[in-house]
Parts: structure tokens; C-alpha cells; sequence
């Protein structure tokens, strides 16, 4: 059996979900909120007309993007708990199930395929090397792509379509990330306002003070990242972990609680968490064999790793991975990628195509690949991971109150 075969059987059973579902998509949820803050031209679809319509017409709009909140973790709460009660859908993130795959997404109302923002970790021709493409830097030294000659619209292909939004529109964060080259990107010039992480209820105070203030229709981005780091340092069912979602369960009710009548609350995620226990997390070093076996280092993310690999190696690294790895990943080439759409419906843009590079080592469940060292970036030991097509990693909740 064909690695692509055993990729169609494990969607077949559901151990694998494909991005494009029979369901709604952050796609579909994208391009509805688009719609809704008032961004011309936006298409709409069967999917983002339902959510639409889930959503409704309110004057103010607060969206909570709760980093890593996958349906895994809504799971764990009380089913009188505020989220659980405010389910109004269960929708699918896209591949790889990453924050800045994500949040380009919903920048720009496109499958990763179109905005070729496909990875953490992402090689740009344009600088022969590697960058962390979030962070706007070259990956081994951290120096700014701006200062490579790396433009903005290099970086990120595809147009932010936030800063066309009608309606007053501020974006609430950490303070340590207000006026980054990526958050200026996303937000398309519009008002960043920051916060202390370790604070986050000053952030839920701003979202209220935001719209008791507000004098026309609002849009307030609020993005927490609390789940998503407990989750990477301590793991998706530590207490710890377990206890900062129902801190954001309880924080998010009472945001809801002192809205006014005429603002709606929604929450997403951008994905979920899945533990790679011991034994299934693999360190792979510069000098490993599999590295060899490519032309430049591998991008991508922990568990979608990209390689660049001759076509005449192609049998020699796929026999290598699972050699090493047994069946915990899938060696794919960029064709059967292409073909089974794991960057969404269509063809993929050129730009997607050479930062993918040539092959795709995918994993099959909670096994993760960390090859940081390779890049040059000592990074921290992480216990939970995502970017695999696990359900505990595509699940994510829609929420309306």
C-alpha cells in the first residue's frame, strides 16, 4: 500500500480528518465575518452564508480568537459551562493546523494553498534560507527579513482584507506583540491595543470599554493565547492547562454578561492541542540522515514537515522515514499532496509550491517530529503540539451569545 493509500484510509476512518469537509470551515467562517464587517466583494458560499446566519446582524461584533481552544478542550468542560451552552457549531481549521496558517486564513478569506503562508517554519527563495515567518526573521539568527530585502508582500502573498472592514475596528493582544510586522499585516493598518498576557481579564475590560464607547457599528478582535501556551509546556491534560480553559470559559462569560443588547460575542480557534507522549517526539539533528537526504534544511511545522528531495531520492527517504519512524508518518510527494487538496479545493499557487518543496512528512497521530535544531533555533521543550489532521487538531467550536 501506497503511503497516499494509507492517507486515504486513515481519513477513511476518521483517525485523519481532510481539511475540506462535508461541515463548515474556518474558510466558511472567514469569509462570513469578513462579510459582516462590512469588507466588499467577499464570496459567500453555502458554509460562510450558514454561519452568517448563525452569527445574525448584531451592531457590535466581539470576536475572541482563543489560541489552541480546539473542541478537545470544550469537551473537558461542565455542560453548564459558558462555551458548552454557547455551541452554536463545530467547524474544521485548515492544514497545517498552525496559528499563522490560521490567522492568515482568516486575514484573508483563502485556503493556505492561496496565501502560501503554509508553515512556521517556511524557506523563501528569495533569501535562500529559512524564516520564521510569523516572526518575520531568518530563522538561524533572528535578523529581520526587512533587512534581507524581504518585503511584506513577499512574505505574505496574499492581502489582508481586515483594514477594508466598515465598521470601527480595534484589535486587543498581548502588548508583546502589538505593531509586529505580522499583526500591522493582519490587521491592515487598523488599531492595536495591548495588553499584559499575564492580565488577560484587563483585555476582557478593554473589549467592554471598547464597545460602551463605540458611537457606530464595531468590530473588537481579542486574541488570548493562554490555552495554547499551557498546553505546549505542560501538555493538553495537565491541571494547569485544564484550568486556564475554564478560567476562559468563565472570562468569556463574563464578557458576554456585560455586553449590551446590541453586541454579539463569538468565539473560535485557530486549532487544538494533541500530546506527543514519550517515545513519539523525535529530535532530528543537521546531521541525521534524513537531513542529508535533502537539498537545505526542512520547514513546515512538527507534524507536516516539508523536505526538499530529489525526485531519484524520493524511494530512499520515504524506505528512511519509515525505517526510523515506523507507521507514525506518511512520506508524500508534492504531487500527491496537490492531488488528495490538503491545502484546499484548487490548484495551489505557484509561491505555495516552492515553499513547500517537493515532499511532505506527515504524521499519522501524536507523533511529532522536532527538527528546530537543524534550523539553528534552540526554541523550548514542548509537550502538546498540532499541525497534524488528528480530530483533537482540526476540531474547533464556534461560539454565539
Amino acid at each position: 500500500m501506497s503511503d497516499l493509500e494509507s492517507l486515504k484510509g486513515l481519513m477513511d476512518s476518521g483517525a485523519l480528518l481532510h481539511p475540506v469537509g462535508d461541515g463548515l470551515s474556518i474558510v466558511d467562517f472567514a469569509n462570513a465575518l469578513h462579510s459582516l464587517m462590512g469588507i466588499p466583494d467577499v464570496p459567500l458560499d453555502d458554509g460562510a452564508m450558514s454561519v452568517r446566519r448563525l452569527i445574525g446582524e448584531p451592531e457590535h461584533l466581539v470576536l475572541v480568537l482563543a489560541d489552541g481552544f480546539g473542541m478537545n478542550f470544550v469537551e473537558t468542560l461542565g455542560a453548564d459551562a459558558f462555551i458548552r451552552s454557547h455551541l452554536a457549531a463545530e467547524m474544521r481549521t485548515v492544514f497545517p493546523s498552525t496559528t499563522p496558517i490560521v490567522l492568515t486564513t482568516l486575514a484573508t478569506g483563502e485556503w493556505p494553498g492561496k496565501h502560501a503562508v503554509i508553515g512556521w517554519f517556511l524557506r523563501l527563495r528569495e533569501i535562500n534560507a529559512v524564516s520564521t515567518i510569523i516572526s518575520y526573521i531568518r530563522t538561524a539568527d533572528g535578523k529581520p527579513l526587512s533587512e534581507l530585502g524581504v518585503s511584506v508582500e513577499t512574505a505574505y502573498p496574499a492581502p489582508s482584507r481586515i483594514g477594508r472592514a466598515k465598521r470601527e475596528a480595534v484589535h486587543i493582544m498581548p502588548k508583546e506583540i502589538v505593531g509586529s510586522v505580522y499583526s500591522n499585516y493582519w490587521s491592515g493598518g487598523v488599531g492595536q491595543v495591548g495588553y499584559d498576557a499575564h492580565a488577560p481579564e484587563d483585555a476582557i475590560r478593554a473589549a467592554v470599554e471598547r464597545i460602551g464607547a463605540a458611537r457606530s457599528p464595531t468590530c473588537v478582535y481579542l486574541y488570548m493565547p493562554h490555552v495554547d501556551s499551557a498546553a505546549h509546556e505542560l501538555g493538553a491534560s495537565h491541571d494547569v492547562t485544564l484550568k486556564a480553559a475554564r478560567q476562559m470559559d468563565a472570562m468569556l462569560g463574563a464578557l458576554a454578561s456585560a455586553l449590551p443588547d446590541n453586541a454579539r460575542l463569538v468565539m473560535t480557534a485557530d486549532h487544538g492541542h494533541l500530546d506527543a507522549p514519550k517515545g513519539k517526539s523525535h529530535a532530528v539533528a543537521a546531521s541525521d540522515e534524513i537531513i542529508r537526504l535533502c537539498e537545505g534544511m526542512p520547514t513546515g511545522d512538527f507534524r507536516a514537515m516539508y523536505a526538499e528531495v530529489a525526485d531519484e531520492n524520493m524511494d530512499m527517504f520515504r524506505r528512511l522515514i519509515h525505517e526510523r519512524f515506523g507507521d507514525d508518518f506518511l512520506a508524500l510527494t508534492a504531487q500527491e499532496v496537490e492531488e488528495i487538496g490538503l491545502f484546499g479545493p484548487g490548484a495551489p499557487s505557484d509561491e505555495t509550491r516552492r515553499r513547500m518543496g517537493r515532499a511532505l512528512v506527515l504524521s499519522t497521530g501524536n507523533a511529532a517530529l522536532d527538527y528546530r535544531a537543524a534550523l539553528g533555533d534552540a526554541g523550548h521543550p514542548m509537550i502538546s503540539h498540532h499541525g497534524g489532521l488528528t480530530p483533537a487538531e482540526m476540531r474547533i467550536p464556534l461560539v454565539v451569545a
